[in-house]
């Protein structure tokens, strides 16, 4: 997904820095300027070939900033390069792309985008504060940790064995559903930590920031699409980290995010309480934090990887959606706000949508205390959404 953040007052010279500091860093992240392909063997790899990332420089000489501040999905993808999903015929794609938009206003956008096979969230957030200290100083973070690229901790068994029944149940579920032509809206929820606080004291202050408003949007978003049927299963993806379980070596480079899924009936979820809500997300996750459970998740991606490697390239899918379940990670402890290539820390960021329904984030707070939260949902159930978010802060269904 790409990102955008924003910053105000940069320089003359600002893109020359941030692309100074791209250089100087890119030199220790070989897969983010290699190339996503396939080896002579048909398999899924990432050739470390250095042909670079796409540093893309753009001019907006007869706009300001401020109009795009309140702007969200396809209304800023002027502001992003082509995605890493779009480049390349599925043998050769860009793992990075970056794009440095100056106004006449002075302001600056800068969007990026990583391919997950490369690296997750916590991984690339790291890249971008080494780029920036780069930018700013010319050289590497003082006690910058030699990256390991070593993947080996990841490796299937041989052979693969998938012990818990738990990861093909969720993995059959993954799969998303395809509506040629839907219109979907990314909206905004800008919550206060009153508001927050007050969510989570309908939880009995129980749960965490994370469990408390996943919960919250779930059953939003579940509310909004109105099902029929009430017994239909509504389902709500959590990724999770799976570094500590696995015992990642420090500096590892790369994706080890894996995801854990609750279900329920719509009619459970919304006639249940928050608190319910929260405590469902909590068990499933506790139910997938164990070393088995991720073994399991490797082997299972082995054989499907095997399977996938088997296929000639496919076009990525558009027109996603996620219904009748929910995706929703959490970037809130991804320092997006301390990226300062030497101009000051952006004060805003945003996405762009990726068209799929039914997809969320839940950004960092800024600093004056809202937490953003962006929703990719269909037009047709936004207005919808939008009434069972406001009623819900001041006082739940």
């Amino acid at each position: 997904m790409p990102i955008v953040l924003f910053y105000e007052n940069a320089p003359a010279g600002a893109a020359a820095r941030i692309e100074s500091g791209l250089a100087t860093v890119l030199d220790h992240y070989p897969e983010l300027a290699g190339r996503i392909g396939r080896d002579e063997l048909g398999r899924h790899c990432i050739h470390l070939n250095n042909e670079g990332a796409i540093f893309v420089e753009a001019v907006c000489a007869s706009e300001e900033l401020a109009p795009f501040l309140d702007k969200r999905g396809n209304d800023v993808k002027d502001l992003v390069g082509s995605s890493t999903l779009e480049l390349g015929d599925g043998m050769n794609r860009v793992p990075l792309i970056i794009q440095v938009t100056r106004f006449a206003c002075g302001g600056l956008a800068l969007s990026w985008e990583g391919h997950h096979r490369v690296c997750d969230g916590s991984a690339h957030t790291q890249f971008l504060l080494n780029w920036a200290y780069a930018a700013r100083t010319g050289s590497l973070t003082p006690g910058f940790v030699p990256l390991i690229h070593d993947r080996s901790f990841l490796f299937p068994r041989n052979p693969p064995v998938v012990e818990d029944p738990l990861v093909k149940f969720i993995h059959k579920k993954m799969s998303r559903t395809t509506v040629p032509g839907q219109e979907v809206l990314t909206l905004t929820s800008n919550l206060t930590s009153k508001q927050i606080s007050h969510l989570k004291s309908l939880c009995g202050n129980k749960y965490t920031t994370y469990e408390t408003l996943s919960a919250h949007f779930w059953r939003c978003m579940t509310a909004a699409r109105n099902f029929e049927d009430r017994s239909t299963l509504v389902g709500h993806f959590c990724p999770a980290n799976g570094r500590s379980i696995l015992n990642a070596p420090p500096g590892f480079f790369g994706n080890a995010i894996y995801l854990t899924f609750v279900q329920t009936s719509a009619a459970d979820l919304l006639d249940g309480s928050l608190e319910h809500a929260a405590g469902l997300i909590r068990q499933a996750v506790k139910r997938a934090s164990n070393r088995v459970f991720l073994e399991s998740v490797i082997d299972y991606l082995a054989l499907e990887q095997a399977s996938e490697d088997a296929q000639p390239p496919q076009p990525e899918a558009k027109d996603q959606s996620w219904i009748p379940n929910v995706m929703i990670p959490c970037w809130s402890k991804f320092p997006l706000y301390e990226v300062d290539f030497g101009f000051g820390n952006p004060f805003r960021f945003s996405t762009v949508n990726m068209g799929i329904e039914g997809a969320f984030t839940i950004g960092p707070p800024r600093k004056e205390g809202i937490t953003e939260v962006l929703i990719n949902v269909r037009k047709e159930h936004a207005q919808s959404l939008l009434t069972h978010l406001g009623n819900c802060t001041q006082g739940y269904f």
